[in-house]
């Protein structure tokens, strides 16, 4: 590409925004890739991870929240979503080796 090409190329940079959401805390302290935005009438718009949504009520949420910040805590190598009470995540020890299970022997 040339000087010319490159001063009318176009830009590979957007702008996309503003977006109005809030972090999701659980036990003092935020879930990561969990965001949430209020809905008109009390609903909670939960988004994880930026690619998969839900809505639900407030009473659905305060019950499901805790669930997925302990899923996404598992997922990223801890053994749970840490409590108040903890310095921090702990993380999981390595997956014990599985063994096949056979019937009928």
């Amino acid at each position: 590409m040339d000087d010319f090409e490159r001063e009318f190329a176009p830009s590979p940079v957007s702008y996309v925004g503003p977006f109005d959401y809030q972090d999701v805390v659980v036990n003092a302290r935020r879930v990561p890739h969990l965001e949430a935005i209020s809905l008109p009438g009390g609903g909670i718009h939960l988004t994880v991870d930026r690619r998969w949504a839900i809505d639900l009520s407030v009473e659905e949420a305060e019950r499901i929240i805790p669930f997925v910040a302990h899923c996404l805590a598992v997922g990223m190598g801890y053994v749970g979503f840490p409590d108040e009470d903890m310095d921090g995540p702990v993380p999981a020890q390595p997956m014990p080796r599985v063994h096949q299970i056979v019937q009928g022997l």
